[in-house]
């Protein structure tokens, strides 16, 4: 009986703790209340604050699965290489216009003969060798022998076939071509062979000077410089020495030509 008796009031003097201490925080916060009434909606505003912005970043999606940003990375990726590849393109398209204005000018100002502006199809190393292909044909009036230059007026070779809408350019640097030609200052005159993808060689005797960068004229191709010298070969046991030139323009490259009819 008496341990009962003992359990009885612990229990109660526990529950009157309990009162208490709940009357105490009431008072409290009835006179923090009182006093400051902001004050316990600012705490409680903190503490929730932060469970707020989760809940608003869940709503808005701007908390996102990884498989979500990285599908939006990849978007975003392909976007750019689009982009990189318009800018690609007007930036070609540009220069194509540059040079077309180019050519055009040079035709109008530097000629009077009945001159037609054409697409290079195909060029070596990508057609036949020492060959092009032409945009255009019969459909335009070409024929053969009708010459064919460079831009900057460079004589480099004639049509050799005609079709309706294409036609096969023959270069005059086709190997076993022979041509008589003048060269430098001097007009010293030669041979030259042509050696094929633009080149040709000539022979003079080993006297002559000759250096790099002087002209070459052909008289039965054309009044206009032909090609300039680019290496000249000398063997001291020989008395003659070999004379490599070519057009200043690069065959190999070329996406326009123009076409003089006869």
């Amino acid at each position: 009986m008496t341990y009962l008796r003992t359990n009885s009031r612990s229990a109660q003097h526990r529950t009157r703790a309990v009162i208490a201490a709940s009357t105490g925080i009431v008072i409290v916060i009835a006179l923090i209340h009182i006093i400051s009434p902001n004050l316990i909606s600012g705490i409680w505003t903190a503490i929730a604050r932060p469970f707020w912005r989760i809940e608003f970043s869940v709503e808005s999606g701007a908390i996102r699965s990884i498989e979500t940003l990285v599908a939006e990375n990849e978007e975003l990726r392909r976007r750019m290489i689009e982009i990189g590849a318009r800018l690609d393109t007007i930036h070609f398209v540009e220069l194509q216009n540059s040079e077309l204005k180019y050519l055009l000018e040079r035709t109008i100002s530097t000629s009077t003969t009945n001159s037609i502006l054409a697409a290079v199809l195909e060029r070596p190393p990508f057609g036949p060798y020492d060959e092009l292909i032409i945009d255009i044909g019969k459909d335009k009036g070409l024929t053969v022998k009708d010459k064919i230059y460079a831009p900057g007026k460079i004589l480099i070779g004639e049509i050799g076939a005609v079709l309706g809408k294409t036609s096969k350019v023959i270069l005059f640097s086709s190997p076993g071509n022979k041509y008589e030609v003048l060269i430098g200052p001097r007009h010293v005159p030669a041979t030259a062979i042509g050696r094929g993808g633009g080149q040709y060689e000539a022979h003079v005797a080993r006297d002559i000077p000759i250096k790099e960068g002087d002209f070459i004229e052909v008289p039965s191709l054309s009044d206009l410089p032909f090609a300039v010298v680019t290496s000249v070969i000398s063997d001291t046991a020989q008395p003659f020495e070999t004379i490599l030139f070519a057009p200043v323009v690069n065959v190999y490259q070329l996406r326009w030509v123009l076409v003089e009819k006869q």
